[in-house]
């Protein structure tokens, strides 16, 4: 169905023997074949549905709160957007906690141009820089508390400890990172700039970070350290609720 027009008809049959050709349960080749139909209703005249059309509208329907896409749909989707003259920015990072910090940062980092994407660590590479205990939220949460951020264009994962590959693959014209890296520390600095692009250090929100947000709130728990866990207080607290 990729190559030929068709009526909708046809365009339901092509996308169901395709399902069932690459090996679809009937199900799920069936609900291909409906969402073929709705790209080819929704245009004027006959049309071509493609497999990326396709694709595309599967994946939008079933991440429909996140902006979380696959690299070769990010791809695609900044090739159109450097078509229209489109500066990309890029940052990444576990953004396992946000706070206000990684919002400043996340609105610094979009003034920068015109698309922002953000390389989310996956929680595997989490835990390897972080520790066993991290992350907190899983990728999906952080990816959808991101998509919440209006600074943010797209999200897309990565599962390597830097996102040295990933920069490689978007070739951003601004790589924003936060003021506590130097330049020389900066992974992919070197590359973007080769390549004409800008490094944007961004200044620090003093006092922000997961790390201590995270602290905080043991000591909160912990009953070596927080008043708030102690019995005396706790007893205090419920008889002056009574």
């Amino acid at each position: 169905f990729e190559q030929e027009r068709a009526c909708i008809p046809c365009t339901i049959m092509a996308a169901l023997v395709v399902g069932i050709v690459e090996g679809l349960p009937i199900a799920a080749a069936i609900d291909q074949a409906n969402v073929a139909a709705g790209i080819a209703v929704s245009r004027p005249g006959t049309c071509v549905v493609t497999r990326g059309d396709l694709e595309e509208r599967l994946y939008r329907r079933d991440h429909a709160m996140t902006k979380l896409v696959p690299l070769p749909l990010l791809a695609a989707k900044l090739a159109h957007a450097r078509e229209t003259g489109a500066r990309i920015v890029f940052t990444n990072g576990c953004f396992d906690v946000l706070h206000a910090g990684h919002v400043r940062l996340l609105d610094l980092a979009r003034r920068q141009g015109d698309v922002l994407v953000v390389g989310l660590n996956d929680d595997a590479s989490v835990t390897r820089l972080k520790g066993p205990t991290r992350p907190v939220n899983a990728l999906a949460d952080r990816a959808e508390v991101l998509s919440g951020l209006a600074s943010v264009d797209h999200v897309v994962a990565f599962e390597q400890d830097t996102p040295l590959e990933l920069i490689r693959a978007i070739r951003p014209d601004v790589l924003v990172k936060g003021g506590d890296y130097a330049l020389h520390d900066i992974v992919g600095a070197d590359l973007v700039r080769s390549g004409g692009g800008t490094v944007f250090i961004a200044p620090m929100l003093a006092g922000r970070s997961t790390t201590a947000i995270l602290r905080a709130g043991t000591r909160l728990t912990d009953p070596t350290t927080s008043e708030l866990a102690s019995p005396a207080v706790c007893a205090t607290v419920i008889v002056e609720n009574r």
